[in-house]
């Protein structure tokens, strides 16, 4: 038998518990969380037959990891088509609103930034290209090395701002229309990370976009039910002890218990978690502190300087001059209110409120301390292989943080404790 213990179970710790069963077959898998939760990030807010996403909102039909897992698990799916009926706001006026036709939409953009449209289009269809052949890799291969062997790694070294420049995007582009959309994913207002800012561009761009009918916290949910792991919630992990055979000590408390292999979930800098015997290092990353509030009532379409008589757009996205808030999400409800669910990177109180609704309410503040790594350019991403045994999945999150790429790392990080135990 052979003992893995995976601390976290956010999407990439309950993918790993999962990926363990199913590809070691003869391993026993516990689970240790910190929380009284499973989920992590993916959280779901249910209000009657509604339901708000609080951390991870979606994924799309490219996302071949997260799909297969879905697909496995028997879990039904719900196209979005919010993302067809996207505004964008600058604090005055809304800029752009899209069609739900994407040919008129895409029309509509010619006419506005001129061929920065298909110098952008060019340049996302290659690098996709490039993002798909990273599941061509069978071999558990250090993410740095993985990124430079397609020549994604110029992506994170740099700027997204000035990897479109460079390509010929004209800045308008960038700051009335890129920047807010990113900001969908990643609602961060210091210098974006090129890979991230790419990987934010492909979750919406041209593909069908999903999410669960049952909320996206179902996921993790069943594949920890699915690894039949051993789940010990409220359980935080102390210390990491390697042994003189090699195996780690899992220290809780004043609890200790003996396994062949670690897989990290969580991230180490907000951890407060410590090693002895192995001395990882750990690239110290600044986490992005994010605000979600959401509320109910009749919106005033003034708020965004739209007709009385205007249709609200489903989501809102927003320029750099509405900061804090990064965007609004609208879902129209029965006796013409509506949910509204704002997300900032400060706290707005509920002044916003009284400013958007005729009659309105907060509903819930719910706030994520450590949401995701705020991304800049990095020389290099981290190493995930720690030691023989022990993996870091987060040190993908250099790069970029959502579903699929949790999912990704922590297939990689099976992979590597497979290609351990046959070796």
């Amino acid at each position: 038998m052979f003992n893995i213990a995976v601390i976290g179970a956010g999407i990439g710790g309950c993918s790993a518990a999962y990926f363990a069963h199913k590809l070691l077959p003869n391993s026993k898998v516990t689970v240790y969380e910190r929380g009284t939760r499973i989920g992590g990030r993916a959280t779901t807010f249910r209000s009657g037959h509604v339901n708000h996403e609080l951390g991870a909102a979606f994924f799309n039909s490219n996302n071949l990891i997260v799909s297969n897992l879905v697909r496995e698990l028997g879990l039904e799916v719900q196209q979005l088509k919010d993302v067809n009926d996207i505004a964008v706001w600058n604090g005055t006026e809304v800029v752009f609103r899209s069609n739900h036709k994407l040919f008129y939409s895409m029309l509509k953009l010619v006419g506005k930034y001129g061929f920065s449209v298909p110098k952008l289009l060019l340049s996302l269809r290659k690098a996709s290209n490039s993002v798909k052949k990273l599941y061509e890799h069978k071999e558990p291969t250090e993410f740095c090395s993985l990124f430079e062997s397609l020549g994604l790694d110029k992506w994170y070294k740099r700027s997204f701002d000035e990897i479109l420049v460079e390509l010929g995007v004209d800045q308008k582009f960038i700051d009335e229309l890129i920047t807010p959309i990113t900001r969908i994913i990643y609602s961060q207002n210091a210098e974006l990370g090129g890979f991230a800012g790419l990987s934010a561009l492909l979750n919406v761009y041209g593909e069908s976009i999903y999410s669960l009918k049952d909320g996206n916290e179902v996921l993790p949910q069943k594949l920890v039910e699915a690894s039949a792991a051993d789940v010990r919630l409220d359980a935080k992990v102390d210390v990491v002890k390697k042994t003189e055979n090699n195996g780690f000590l899992v220290c809780v408390g004043e609890q200790s218990s003996p396994f062949d292999a670690v897989i990290v979930a969580t991230p180490l800098e907000v951890a407060d978690m410590t090693f002895e015997g192995v001395s990882p290092r750990i690239l110290q990353r600044e986490y992005q502190k994010i605000y979600i509030q959401v509320m109910k009532g009749v919106v005033k379409p003034s708020y965004f300087n739209l007709d009385s008589s205007a249709s609200l757009p489903s989501i809102v996205l927003t320029s750099k001059e509405v900061d804090p808030v990064t965007r609004f999400s609208i879902k129209d409800v029965p006796k013409g209110e509506s949910w509204v669910t704002v997300t900032s990177t400060q706290p707005i109180g509920d002044s916003l409120c009284n400013e958007i609704f005729k009659n309105g309410t907060t509903v819930l503040d719910h706030t994520w301390t450590a949401a995701y790594p705020c991304f800049k350019p990095v020389k290099r991403i981290p190493d995930a292989f720690l030691d023989d045994g022990l993996v870091y999945l987060n040190a993908i999150e250099s790069a970029a943080s959502s579903l699929e790429s949790s999912a990704f790392a922590a297939l990689t990080a099976v992979n590597r404790l497979k290609q351990q135990i046959s070796s």
